[in-house]
């Protein structure tokens, strides 16, 4: 993408205003002087970069500071041995310790999605003893600390003393009476760096010294008293050790960092390249900005996009494509209807895709191109005696001659400035040379003959921008597929220009462009219906959806809390199970110390100890304390049976051999079994009676509540959410069981949870059929369900 072209779209701007999002200057100048480029995996990769810090700013709420200058100069200087000052290493100590904070930031985030960022922020040099160094011994531009070095805060001490030794001497001489007569003040000042009295200039002679200083008036000389003359020789040469010290140490400084030169001149690129990056992330950020996905088939669809330089309370979004349907796009319709601004979102998002920049828009796909030309505005030229059209055309014959089939060509208003039927001949010749060169273009036009030749031809489509049919106001959105009328007359006549002007130049359009314009008319009020009811269409179904997640989410709700309800049933029977097998076995223990020692008074207590465990047996009729003796033979009516799937034993009512299925009696409830599931047991009566002395103990199976399955359950007095979540739970359990039938009790009640009850075995999969159940079965309130057989 040319200079030129950067210039028309005002892409300066953008940078511009991008860069001040970065915290350093060298990042601040590397943004301005971003050009888009040219491989596609280039940039694919300034765009990830990008999104990575986007995900460290915005999802983990990281802040990285970037506060560091330029460092190009010192690495220069210190590379040469050139010694460096106080403020030129303090730079060399921020960036050390912004590249050690920034890289110790970024090891932190807890995301494995950033590897590009961590990478970069690899190639940061780490030095803390050189940083500790510089921080410990430097405390601004022109003050060295005394911990720089042990010499040095020896060196500073001794001026201290010796100042102060020179500062007493002389006190004496201000606070004697008889002396001071010749001072001109009671003060004690420095000259050259050396400490002196003021003395009168009459007394000059009287106070022996050496005169470092004099007055403007010549009234007051500054003399160095000879007594003190000593001290302030001592004075003077520690004041040039301590210079000679701090060259010293700027010296070591200036090696040290001359040895890791190369190693610092990394680490600046690495975090002035961290800052591009994040100051990228924070403009796409304050923006609404998204990543754009790049292609190489020049493929643009932009959807609701909005020009970065338009202010956000005045932008309107855009939706615009090219590429896929069609290579050339004409866009109708009139001025300042937002034909031009189009024209520049597109060659703009173009640039700041292709330069590692998110684009303002709810979604974007923009295309890799060779070259981006446009001709956008008006470029007459004084100097070069170039008119309007002649400045136009002179853009043209240079974008045609450069072009080839990978280029993206922007025209604003082709073939304008000149007689209108020449410049249509031109503009429709121009156009379907672009189209046969197979690039790309998006022109802008008023002309009829180019909307006539979208029509007709293949690869182009035309747009117009939407004007509201009343106010004939522009609404600065692109509409593709419907060309758009000049409304020139129209608008002319809405602002007030005088009817027989208006009526004059109706008259002066041909009968057949008057048609021309009455059907684009009609086509942009068809489609501006269609678009209507395609919005309130959308906006059912999104209303639709919505409601759709919301009973989902409910019903997610519902089926998270009916497993916490189940867990929490099988974590209590378990604990009561538990419990009862504890106490259980502790009475069988009792019981059987007792019989030990038979006496009559220990046979009571085991038969009361006996009797106790009676609360742990199943009261229902069809339950028994343990299961009887198998028996060989064919099951007929009559005879007792062990139901294996539910372990229980039952009575056999009747026998279906065709179907090779038994009606088993279980207690009050019967059901149907297949003939398979059925073991047949001795009769009670015939079975002998427990050994005298021993316990009868209850059997594991069949023998406590919680281990049984219940043809039936009970939900009356529950919500109609908690009936709903133990129903599903029973349901799943009778599936299982090898159950035909089983019972449901919702009571009467207001009908409203025996409605509930019965729409859910209606969906239920294992249910074949529900009925109310009759007068000996509970009436309407209970329900006998039908389950499906496992065969089918």
């Amino acid at each position: 993408m040319d200079a030129k072209t950067l210039k028309t779209l005002e892409y300066a701007k953008i940078l511009q205003t991008a860069a001040g999002y970065a915290s350093s200057a060298p990042a601040r100048q590397a943004i301005r002087a971003l050009t888009p480029a040219e491989n596609i995996s280039e940039v694919k990769e300034r765009l990830a970069e990008v999104g990575e810090a986007d995900r460290i700013l915005f999802q983990h709420s990281v802040n990285i500071g970037f506060a560091f200058d330029d460092i190009g100069a010192e690495l220069e200087k210190a590379s040469v041995l050139s010694v460096l000052s106080m403020g030129e290493i303090l730079k060399i100590y921020k960036l050390l310790k912004a590249g050690r904070t920034a890289q110790s930031a970024i090891d932190k985030v807890p995301d494995n999605d950033i590897h590009r960022i961590r990478a970069i922020a690899g190639g940061i040099y780490i030095n803390k003893t050189l940083e500790e160094d510089i921080d410990r011994s430097i405390l601004s531009e022109s003050e060295m600390s005394d911990n720089a070095s042990p010499e040095l805060r020896a060196i500073r001490q001794k001026i201290r003393k010796t100042g102060e030794d020179i500062k007493s001497k002389l006190n004496s001489y201000i606070t004697d009476q008889a002396f001071s007569k010749y001072l001109q003040d009671n003060i004690i000042t420095v000259r050259g760096d050396r400490y002196v009295i003021p003395i009168k200039a009459e007394y000059r002679s009287s106070v022996p010294g050496l005169v470092h200083d004099q007055s403007a008036s010549g009234q007051t000389y500054y003399v160095e008293p000879m007594a003190i003359v000593e001290l302030n020789n001592d004075l003077k040469t520690c004041l040039l050790e301590e210079e000679h010290e701090i060259e010293r140490i700027l010296k070591n400084f200036t090696l040290r960092i001359s040895d890791v030169g190369s190693l610092l001149a990394d680490s600046f690129a690495s975090m002035t390249r961290l800052d591009v990056i994040f100051a990228k992330a924070v403009y796409a950020n304050a923006i609404k900005a998204k990543m754009p996905f790049i292609n190489d088939k020049g493929i643009i669809n932009i959807v609701k996009g909005r020009h970065p330089l338009i202010p956000a309370d005045r932008v309107v979004p855009t939706d615009v494509c090219l590429g896929k349907n069609f290579d050339l796009l004409f866009i109708t319709g009139p001025n300042t209807g937002g034909k031009t601004v189009t024209l520049k979102l597109i060659g703009l998002f173009e640039a700041m895709a292709l330069s590692g920049l998110f684009v303002p828009a709810q979604e974007a796909e923009l295309s890799m191109f060779d070259n981006v030309f446009c001709d956008i505005g008006d470029e007459q030229s004084i100097e070069q005696n170039l008119s309007t059209f002649s400045s136009h055309i002179a853009n043209i014959i240079d974008i045609v001659n450069r072009m080839s089939n990978k280029s993206l060509i922007l025209l604003d208003e082709l073939g304008a400035g000149t007689d209108p039927a020449e410049g249509a001949a031109l503009a429709v010749s121009i156009a379907e040379f672009i189209r046969m060169s197979g690039a790309k273009a998006v022109v802008t036009t008023h002309y009829n003959e180019l909307k006539e030749y979208a029509v007709v031809t293949d690869r182009i489509e035309n747009a117009s921008m939407d004007f509201d049919p009343v106010t004939y106001s522009p609404t600065f959105r692109l509409m593709i597929g419907t060309p758009g009328a000049s409304n020139a007359i129209v608008i002319a006549e809405k602002l007030g220009l005088k009817k027989e002007i208006i009526d004059n130049a109706r008259g002066r359009i041909s009968e057949g462009k008057m048609q021309f314009e009455n059907l684009l008319g009609s086509m942009e009020l068809a489609r501006r219906r269609a678009a209507e009811n395609e919005e309130r269409t959308a906006l059912v179904r999104k209303e639709a959806e919505e409601a759709l997640k919301n009973v989902q989410a409910e019903r997610d709700r519902l089926f998270v809390q009916r497993e916490k309800l189940n867990a929490n049933v099988k974590k209590e029977t378990r604990r009561m199970v538990e419990e009862a097998m504890e106490e259980v076995n502790e009475i069988v223990d009792a019981i059987k110390k007792l019989l030990e020692d038979p006496s009559e008074k220990n046979l009571f207590e085991a038969r009361r100890l006996r009797k106790s465990m009676t609360k742990y047996v199943v009261e229902e009729d069809n339950e028994f304390l343990g299961f009887g003796e198998e028996e060989n033979g064919e099951i007929n009516e009559g005879d007792r049976v062990l139901v294996r799937p539910l372990k229980v034993e039952g009575d056999v009512q009747s026998i279906n051999r065709l179907k090779n299925t038994a009606s088993v009696r279980l207690g009050k409830l019967s059901s149907n079994f297949c003939l398979d599931d059925l073991l047949k047991l001795k009769s009670r009566k015939n079975a002998g009676p427990a050994p005298v002395g021993i316990p009868s103990i209850p059997r594991a199976a069949g023998a406590l509540r919680n281990e049984s399955f219940s043809p039936e359950i009970n939900l009356i007095g529950q919500t109609a959410m908690e009936a709903g979540a133990n129903l599903d739970a029973y349901m799943d359990k009778a599936m299982m069981s090898g159950l035909s039938e089983v019972r449901i009790i919702h009571g009467y009640g207001t009908g409203k949870l025996r409605e509930t009850v019965q729409n859910r075995l209606r969906s239920h999969p294992g249910v074949e059929s529900i009925r109310d159940g009759r007068y000996d079965e509970g009436g309407r309130g209970a329900t006998i369900v039908t389950l499906r057989s496992k065969k089918g």
